[in-house]
């Protein structure tokens, strides 16, 4: 009787010790599991699909993504992965060529259309939902970069192909009614612009720098850095900014104009976009050749 005593002691204690560790064990693991919610890279996301233009929207911790193979607009959140926001209208028969997206004020997202010299257009989503393109643009003018200002005024960039096969290229002050106003011409393949502050600033793939214009006077640009063809572009912490590159390259670029390799590695650099909250940077890797056994990917680093 004693030894069945003990022994029914003995369980009790055990059973005691081992609920107390599986409560600290369950207690470390969920603990473990929000700390890691958020994945400060480096990271792979495998998409599917082709992402070119990047935006990152912090108050709602999402990544919106313009998927040129699919003429749509995707999200992603760390905690959901992708979601479908939106089919485009139909595009080009050579492809949609989706470039950079932004979000405006009246919560329409805008993306550029390349259009191949034949259908090139801006295309944009209501805040109900509505897929529609914005009137009466030029749709010879191949379209890529797209930017907002602090007062919700849209710029996108362009370049049209010339009879002797050169490239002249422009920024525009955009409206989504259907207006489309040169402010800085002279360029030749503006992949980029960007407002930052009271400035814009543009990636000229084909000159080979990154100009910096006031808001104000736009035609007054002078060239920030050189690098080799840069693409779209990103406001980076401390008011540096983080550029993509043809050449796979992406670059970290101070307002004096130092620049850096951030990574480098890749295949084709398309969009960046800047997470401030939780300090990492997304990277759309563009797949140049469609042999080699990869895929279009984005990548997530951390800036530190």
């Amino acid at each position: 009787m004693h030894k069945k005593l003990h022994f029914s002691g003995l369980f009790i204690v055990l059973s005691l010790v081992f609920f107390t560790f599986t409560a600290c064990s369950d207690s470390d693991s969920n603990n473990t599991n929000n700390a890691s919610e958020v994945s400060r890279g480096p990271k792979l996301l495998t998409i599917d699909g082709d992402a070119n233009g990047l935006w990152w929207d912090d108050a709602s911790q999402t990544l919106y993504i313009a998927d040129d193979n699919n003429n749509r607009i995707l999200t992603w959140t760390d905690a959901g992965g992708f979601s479908l926001l939106n089919d485009l209208p139909t595009a080009a028969e050579q492809g949609s060529g989706l470039g950079q997206l932004v979000i405006t004020r009246d919560n329409e997202v805008v993306v550029t259309r390349f259009g191949f010299g034949k259908l090139g257009d801006v295309a944009y989503v209501d805040a109900s939902g509505n897929a529609k393109i914005v009137p009466n643009l030029d749709p010879e003018r191949r379209r890529i970069g797209l930017t907002v200002d602090a007062s919700g005024q849209l710029y996108d960039s362009w370049f049209v192909r010339l009879e002797n096969g050169a490239r002249a290229g422009a920024i525009g002050k955009l409206s989504l009614e259907g207006s489309e106003e040169i402010i800085i011409d002279g360029l030749q393949k503006p992949a980029a612009v960007l407002a930052h502050g009271d400035e814009l600033f543009v990636s000229d793939q084909d000159l080979g720098q990154i100009l910096r214009a006031p808001i104000a006077s736009p035609g007054d640009f002078t060239v920030l850095t050189q690098m080799e063809s840069p693409d779209l572009l990103t406001v980076g912490p401390d008011s540096t900014l983080f550029a993509g590159s043809a050449t796979g390259n992406v670059y970290q670029v101070t307002l004096s104009g130092q620049a850096s390799v951030f990574q480098t590695g890749f295949q084709a650099v398309r969009g960046v976009a800047y997470d401030a909250t939780n300090r990492r940077l997304f990277i759309a890797e563009h797949d140049e050749v469609e042999s080699d056994g990869l895929d279009h990917a984005i990548h997530i680093f951390p800036v530190d």
